[in-house]
Formats: structure tokens, sequence, C-alpha cells
């Protein structure tokens, strides 16, 4: 019974240390992001002037900012369900985090050309990937092991997989293309978005509400 106990409790340090580590890469990409917010060259020193020339950088800042805050809050809601780490899931992590540490270089790529339509791509499919890592982690979890937390109903696996592959590719898709003047008004979009996705896990799972 011992062994048993020292084996559940290691299982269940290896997954709190996970979470740790990807707080810290989160950590991380958001600050490299910041550092990324710095005048314009030539700049004149009025205030004016420092908001026009930086607002690409300002933008994008925001923008990937609130992509990988959101990944974040995900990621904490997703982990709040485990019981344990095995190795997919610290596979499937890895490949998530990884993803995630590619943010700040590619916004940076995406200021520095101005909204290029190939680098805007880019910064898209970069989004969609990192959608499609969050879903393999919980698909992983939920449909092809035993470490999800006991309760969890077909209807909200389900749900959540969704949300996990559509939601936060659709908002970022729906920010970056908001930056074009003529497509300014997508903004409004987003948070239509996030209405439907906190409806949907209401519907999917009332208790957690």
């Amino acid at each position: 019974m011992d062994m048993l106990d020292g084996e559940t409790s290691v299982r269940d340090y290896s997954l709190e240390r996970l979470m740790m580590l990807s707080d810290g890469v989160f950590a991380i990409a958001l600050t490299l992001l910041a550092l990324e917010l710095r005048p314009p060259e030539h700049w004149d020193g009025h205030v004016g002037s420092l908001l026009k020339g930086a607002s690409p950088t300002l933008y994008a800042f925001v923008l990937s900012f609130g992509s990988i805050g959101a990944q974040w809050a995900s990621h904490r809601r997703s982990f709040g369900r485990f019981k344990r780490a095995d190795f997919g899931l610290t596979a499937y992590k890895m490949i998530f985090l990884g993803l995630i540490v590619m943010v700040p270089p590619v916004t940076r790529a995406l200021t520095e050309s101005r909204y290029e339509i190939g680098v805007v791509l880019l910064y898209i499919g970069l989004s969609v990937a990192i959608g499609l890592a969050n879903l393999s982690i919980w698909c992983h979890a939920a449909f092809m092991s035993d470490i999800l937390e006991p309760g969890a109903t077909l209807r909200l696996k389900i749900v959540v997989a969704l949300l996990l592959a559509f939601v936060a590719p659709t908002m970022t898709t729906l920010g970056v293309l908001s930056s074009q003047p003529r497509l300014h008004w997508l903004w409004i979009l987003i948070p239509l978005v996030g209405f439907g996705m906190g409806a949907a896990r209401r519907w999917a799972d009332p208790k957690q509400a």
C-alpha cells in the first residue's frame, strides 16, 4: 500500500511540475512580447507621434498578449480536470509550449512586415497550430487515457474539444484581420465569440458555470 501511495504521489507531483513549467513558459512568452515595445525610429518626443508610429507594434502586442492569455486560461482550466500526468500528456504539452514560444518572434515579423499578407497567414497558421496542439492535449486526456477526473460527461468532452479547436484560432484570425482599415468592424465579432464560448461551456457543464 505504501508503494502504491508513493507512486500516486509521484504522478500527482509530475502533473504539478508540468503545470509550473507551463506557467513559466507563458510568463516568458508574455515578457518577450513586451520587450518589443520601443519608441519608433526618429521619434520627435511628442506623445501623438509616439502613438502613431508605434501603433502597429502596440496592436500586435495587444493581439498576441490576448491570444497567449486566452491559451493560458484554457490551459489552466483543462489541467484542473486532470488527476495525473502521463507520457502522452507531457509530449503533447511540450509541443504546445514549443508553439507558444514562437508567438513573440512571429509577432515581431508581423509588425516589421507591416502586416504583409504572407506574414499574416503565417501568424494565423501558428494560431491554428496552437489550437490543434491544445486540442490534442484534451483529446488524449478525455478519450485516449484515464487521466481525466471522473464525472466528465461525453457532452462536456465533445464541447470542450470543439471550443479548443475553433475558438482561440477564430478570435486570433478576427483580431489580425481587423488590423486592416476596411475590416476594423471585425472586432465586434470577438466578444460575440467569447459570449458564445461561455454559453457553450455552461450548457455542457452547468455545475462548473
